[in-house]
């Protein structure tokens, strides 16, 4: 008990390190560097430096996984659902009705609403990453949705060479896959978010 006190002492007796005049109330949670309470309440608990510092890539395996996790919430409602209609009206075209394409729809209004919030589709956040501009600002939801991952879907169609060389680029050192450059976004590991076992498992 002594000790802590001692270390709150010692923090309150030390100066800001952007704000020299003011007593110190916390230390950046990243660093430990000493910073007064106006920069713990405006900058998240952040010292300058740590505030402007470049977040960490995500890995490559990470991204992969957690585009397969996508990909799997996205196709295997709708293929499930299909063969259980064949299975209960094998004379109907089960993979042709319309009803077989609402869990997709609905799986993209879930995806849509996390990357809102988050940066993150489903696979991103069990894998603790998250989508953000070049600049390291948010991402918004439009930019995400068309640039990175509906423009890239309707070239792969047009022309299947697109999706192998997008994916390529991801061996660059700023592993970045071509719609990133495209859209100007780039994928890292999400600050503060809680680690799945997904996460533990893939990025030890």
């Amino acid at each position: 008990m002594s000790d802590f006190r001692e270390a709150l002492k010692s923090i309150s007796e030390s100066p800001c390190s952007e704000h020299p005049g003011f007593s110190a109330a916390l230390a950046c949670t990243r660093c430990g560097t000493f910073i007064c309470a106006f920069c713990a309440s405006s900058r998240a608990g952040l010292c300058l430096r740590c505030l402007h510092a470049a977040p960490e890539l995500a890995t490559r395996r990470a991204r992969l996984v957690a585009s397969l996790i996508d990909g799997a919430a996205l196709v295997l409602p709708s293929l499930l659902l299909g063969v259980l209609r064949c299975l209960a009206v094998p004379d109907e075209a089960g993979m042709k009705a319309p009803a077989v394409y609402v869990p997709a729809l609905l799986a993209l209004l879930v995806q849509a609403s996390l990357i809102r919030g988050t940066g993150a589709s489903l696979g991103k956040r069990l894998l603790g990453i998250r989508v953000v501009r070049s600049d390291g600002r948010p991402a918004g939801v439009w930019r995400i949705a068309l640039l990175r991952n509906a423009l890239p879907i309707a070239l792969c169609s047009y022309c299947g060479w697109f999706g192998l060389v997008d994916a390529l680029f991801i061996v660059g050192e700023d592993r970045r896959c071509l719609h990133d450059w495209v859209a100007g976004t780039r994928v890292v590991k999400a600050p503060r978010a809680p680690r799945s076992f997904a996460a533990r498992f893939v990025t030890g």
